[in-house]
């Protein structure tokens, strides 16, 4: 195959390494938080992913190709002299030796086979031109790769099991290395939970360097460059120039000295792929010249063969701004003498892909068919192709995706792996109408209107008010609130906004010296204030009142009786207790320690290990609970440890799917602990699809059932959510009610408790 140079450019191509693991030893360490957690598909995720992407785009000056690059070294025939390209620094020397030959009808011929490396790495050798010119050919440009910033390596990652021990440490030092491990995260089903190791430091592409801490500032980072790249790419390419040119009829203008106020025109000129156009306003009669766009030192070049009305100045234009809709060239040998071009489209949409992109992710959009079985539903479109159908503002959420693409028609959407309303919505809709807060689309003879939901400022402000917070007296007297935990809006307002707390009502007009320790604000005052800004930028202030009372630090602590299921096999009444699962009491001001012995608790000597085996069945044990920092003030209280026979206490598969897929379910305990008891399940009879949700995140997954020699199995698959996802994988069901459902996996114990509201 041959390849004209002049039309091909010169970018850097991706070196390819691999990356190494360090083992450690399993260690207990703290959960790490939601905004610590990398999580598969998520916004960040693929933010990282786009920036250590492969840049085909790097090596264009060989292959002319975005899709991929070629790997060196690779030997080239230019003009008769044979190259190896061994390094990017050739490269370099490549576009010089292409300049020695400007004005020859130079080629570029490869000597086969070589191999070709795609944006993710992966590798495919070509045989021949024809293979070559295939994947060219089918080639389209990937926007989505970030080349404006690159890590600074090494970087590691913590990797935790669903217990949260540490049980690796992963070290990435290179794009490749990174690019696998955020891919394999996607096809981890071993409920592993990754983190980022900060601080990781970013290069810009001008040489500037960052350091950031944590994952949100990380991804600003990543956009930020993104954007960057974003305005480089407004520069005119040559390919897209050409398909916008001959697209639709253009108004052209002639003006001079940059004066645009006073233009001569309108001409239209009609550009057509054979290299004609159509020139029209200039004399009664249209004619017809020729038009070529080449690629040279000084940019992109328009070449008007003949322009009648000024035909002194036929020849080169040179591109100095160009979008989808307007252009301008300034002529190169006539000084002061422009063109201005305005698309004129007589089929145009208001909107363009991108406009309709970017409206669509705007707000909630409000939808009908006519037939008003959507009055209750809202489409809310994420940037990455999600879309999320929700009943009322916080009702069960519908997952699927949507796909905006350009025909020849115009602009479509697809809609796609719909969890509900697959057959009304399901498909691809031309979008036939187009404004800033409404769209039309049909498919065949059906019609959709969308209009936008977007929230306002009272909205925000609704959602909060002037409340009250009552917290105990510390040993000191002096109260700790937790202004953020208690603050009701913080926690269930929907809607996007900036809190900040604040000692004076002045403060807080002027948004200044904000309290810094909200989960810890240890004062006397009687009030605080709270300034909610939306994001217009307007905020009200709200009345925050603290309140301290005398506590019994005690009073989470009671006596106890602990029934358990002799579920071990040997049905001896003799098990293994989790002694740190049976109070679910805050434990920031006490202490609390389990003894044999009351005499032991007294003297606090002698303290139980957090996982038991029984001694007798019924066994009494004592726990000591006592405030942090003062060990005279103590409470004891009395545990009573049974363990029961339940083999008859068993369901059938059967039964199991008919409690699980009536009504929503919640998990109460997982290992002792209610984290995981604002997700809801919502169990799918007919797809084995289980929607797990809160009021912000929404996770398809599988389930599944069967039974074996031990009892029925409940299966969860794919479950890709910070936190929850430790529930993927086999349970065994130990206790069934049509209520409530006790699972184990080993030591793991997950409850399940129905809500039929």
């Amino acid at each position: 195959m041959k390849f004209n140079i002049n039309h091909l450019f010169l970018f850097i191509l991706f070196a390819l390494f691999s990356f190494t693991a360090c083992q450690d030893e399993a260690t207990e360490v703290d959960n790490p938080s939601e905004q610590e957690v990398i999580v598969a598909n998520s916004d960040l995720t693929s933010l990282m992913s786009r920036t250590v992407a492969n840049f085909g785009a790097a090596d264009n000056i060989l292959d002319g190709s975005s899709c991929f690059s070629v790997e060196l070294p690779v030997t080239i025939i230019v003009s008769d002299i044979t190259i190896i390209i061994e390094t990017e620094e050739d490269l370099d020397l490549l576009e010089d030796l292409y300049d020695d030959f400007e004005g020859d009808d130079n080629f570029l011929d490869f000597i086969f086979p070589i191999t070709i490396i795609f944006n993710d790495y992966s590798e495919l050798v070509i045989q021949n031109e024809d293979e070559l010119g295939n994947f060219i050919n089918d080639c389209e440009n990937d926007d989505d790769i970030i080349e404006c910033v690159d890590f600074v390596y090494p970087v590691s990652f913590s990797v935790f099991n669903s217990e949260f021990n540490l049980i690796d440490s992963v070290i990435i030092e290179n794009d490749e290395a990174l690019y696998s491990f955020l891919d394999d995260l996607e096809d981890d089903d071993n409920a592993l939970i990754v983190s980022l190791n900060f601080p990781v430091t970013l290069e810009y592409a001008n040489g500037d360097t960052i350091e950031v801490n944590t994952n949100q500032e990380l991804a600003d980072a990543i956009e930020v460059a993104g954007e960057d790249c974003d305005d480089e790419d407004d520069d005119c390419i040559g390919e897209e120039l050409a398909i916008n040119l001959v697209e639709c009829p253009w108004e052209v203008y002639l003006y001079t000295n940059d004066d645009l106020e006073n233009l001569d025109g309108p001409f239209t000129f009609t550009f057509n792929e054979n290299g004609n156009v159509l020139i029209e306003g200039v004399l009664q009669d249209s004619y017809s010249t020729t038009w070529q766009l080449t690629e040279t030192d000084n940019g992109l070049e328009l070449n008007i063969a003949s322009f009648y009305y000024y035909e002194q100045q036929f020849g080169n234009w040179l591109v100095v701004e160009c979008d989808d809709d307007d252009l301008k060239f300034e002529h190169l040998t006539v000084d002061g003498t422009g063109l201005f071009f305005d698309r004129d489209c007589e089929d145009d949409l208001d909107c363009s892909l991108t406009d309709i992109s970017s409206i669509l992710q705007e707000c909630p959009w409000d939808f009908t068919n006519g037939t008003g079985n959507f009055s209750n539903n809202q489409m809310i479109f994420h940037e990455d192709g999600i879309l999320q159908i929700t009943e009322g503002i916080t009702g069960v959420a519908i997952g699927g995706y949507y796909n905006l693409s350009a025909t020849d028609n115009g602009v479509v959407i697809n809609f796609s792996e719909l969890t509900a309303f697959q057959d009304t919505l399901h498909g691809d809709w031309l979008i036939i109408e187009c404004d800033d807060d409404r769209l039309e689309l049909v498919k065949g003879n059906q019609n959709l209107v969308l209009e936008q939901d977007c929230i306002g400022d009272d909205d925000v402000f609704n959602c909060f008010g002037d409340f009250e917070i009552v917290e105990c007296n510390q040993p000191n007297n002096v109260p700790v609130f937790n202004l953020s935990a208690n603050t009701i809006g913080l926690i269930d307002c929907e809607y996007a906004f900036t809190p900040s707390f604040h000692t004076t009502i002045a403060d807080a007009e002027s948004h200044t010296n904000a309290i810094a320790d909200t989960e810890a604000y240890a004062s006397l005052v009687t009030e605080v204030y709270l300034r909610i800004e939306a994001e217009s930028g307007n905020f009200e202030i709200f009345t925050i009142f603290l309140n301290s009372i005398e506590c019994n630090y005690f009073e989470c602590f009671e006596n106890r009786v602990i029934e358990v299921c002799d579920d071990d096999g040997f049905n001896d009444g003799v098990i293994t207790f989790n002694l740190n699962a049976i109070y679910d009491c805050p434990e920031d001001n006490i202490v609390y320690t389990f003894h044999d012995t009351i005499v032991d608790a007294e003297v606090s000597n002698n303290a139980l290990p957090s996982t038991y085996t029984n001694l007798s069945n019924p066994q009494t044990i004592y726990v000591r609970v006592e405030l942090a920092g003062d060990p005279n003030i103590y409470e004891i209280f009395e545990v009573v440890l049974i363990v029961e026979d339940c083999s008859n206490e068993t369901c059938t598969e059967e039964d199991v799917d008919a409690f699980l897929t009536n009504c929503i379910w919640n998990a109460v305990n997982y290992n002792g602990s209610d984290n995981l008891m604002n997700w809801n399940f919502s169990f799918n009879s007919n797809n084995q699809i289980v929607i797990i949700y809160t009021d912000t995140d929404t996770i398809d997954a599988g389930w599944t059932t069967s039974q074996s020699n031990d009892g029925v199995i409940v299966t969860f698959s794919n479950v890709a959510g910070p936190n929850i996802q430790a529930i993927t994988g086999e349970w065994l069901v130990l206790e069934c009610e049509e209520h409530r459902l006790e699972l184990h996996r080993g030591d793991d114990i997950l409850v399940l408790e129905r809500n039929c509201d």
